[in-house]
C-alpha cells in the first residue's frame, strides 16, 4: 500500500490514465457553459475551453443546472467507472469497488457553497442511515478537470487521520461537516494542492481537509470530481 497514504493521510499527486474519459467530461462542461464564456475561437482544446474565464459572475441556477447535468451524465459515469481510475485506486486498495456517492463539483466565482471549512469524510459517512454506506470506509480521489491552483483548490491536513472524529454538526445543504471554530489547525501541517488537468492523489476518509478559501475573486472556473472506492 502506498505509504504517503498510510503515514500523511493522502498519496502524491499523479497523472491518471483517463485521457478518452476526461475529453468526454471536459466537452460535456464546456457545451453547458460556452454561452456565459468570453469571446473565444471554437477549436480550442477541449482543456482550454474549461479554463476560459466567465464573462461575468454566473447565476446560482447556472451552476445548478451545470452540476445536474454532469452528475446525472453517462460521461460522469464512464469516468467513475474506467479503468484507469480502477488501477489507480490500486496503489492502497487490492480490490478496490466503486462506493454509492461520487460527485462532481464545480467552483464557481462567488459561489459560496462550495467552499466548504475543515471536515473529515467518515464523519458523514458514520451518522448514515444507509446500509450501503456503512463499514465500507471509503476513500476518495480528488481528480482534476480543469487544473487547480493555490488560489481555488483544497488543503490538508498532514497525519490528521491518525486522530479521533472531530465534532461534526449540520450546515444546512452541506450536510454534517463542520469541526467547530474553536478547533485549531497547525499550520505547519496545511498541505495546499497544485495539479495540472487529469492529476489526482487519494486521501484517507478521516484526514482534515477544506475548500481554500477566497481571497480574491477570479473567473475561471475549477472543475473537480470526488470519486470514491472503498476494498
Amino acid at each position: 500500500m502506498d505509504q504517503n497514504f498510510i503515514n500523511k493521510g493522502f498519496t502524491d499527486v499523479t497523472n491518471v490514465s483517463i485521457k478518452e474519459e476526461l475529453l468526454n467530461v471536459q466537452k460535456l462542461i464546456y457545451s453547458n457553459t460556452k454561452k456565459y464564456l468570453v469571446e473565444h475561437k471554437e477549436n480550442l482544446s477541449a482543456e482550454d475551453k474549461v479554463n476560459l474565464n466567465f464573462k461575468e459572475i454566473p447565476s446560482q441556477e447556472v451552476w445548478s443546472d451545470l452540476m445536474k447535468t454532469v452528475n446525472t451524465s453517462n460521461e460522469l459515469k464512464n469516468l467513475i467507472n474506467s479503468e484507469g481510475i480502477k488501477f489507480t485506486f490500486k496503489k492502497i486498495f487490492k480490490s478496490p469497488q466503486p462506493f454509492e456517492i461520487s460527485t462532481f463539483r464545480a467552483r464557481f466565482p462567488n459561489q459560496e457553497r462550495v467552499l466548504y471549512s475543515w471536515h473529515q469524510d467518515e464523519g458523514t459517512w458514520f451518522l448514515s442511515k444507509n446500509n450501503n454506506h456503512v463499514n465500507k470506509y471509503p476513500a476518495t480521489l480528488w481528480l482534476s478537470i480543469n487544473g487547480a491552483t493555490k488560489e481555488d483548490s483544497i488543503q490538508l491536513v498532514k497525519f490528521s487521520h491518525n486522530e479521533k472524529l472531530y465534532d461534526h454538526k449540520f450546515i444546512k445543504e452541506q450536510g454534517y461537516f463542520s469541526i467547530g471554530k474553536k478547533k485549531n489547525i497547525n499550520s505547519d501541517k496545511i498541505f495546499t494542492v497544485e495539479t495540472n488537468s487529469s492529476e489526482c492523489f487519494i486521501f484517507h476518509p478521516l484526514i482534515l481537509h477544506r475548500s481554500v478559501p477566497v481571497t480574491k475573486i477570479s473567473l475561471r472556473p475549477r472543475y473537480t470530481v470526488d470519486i470514491r472506492y472503498y476494498d
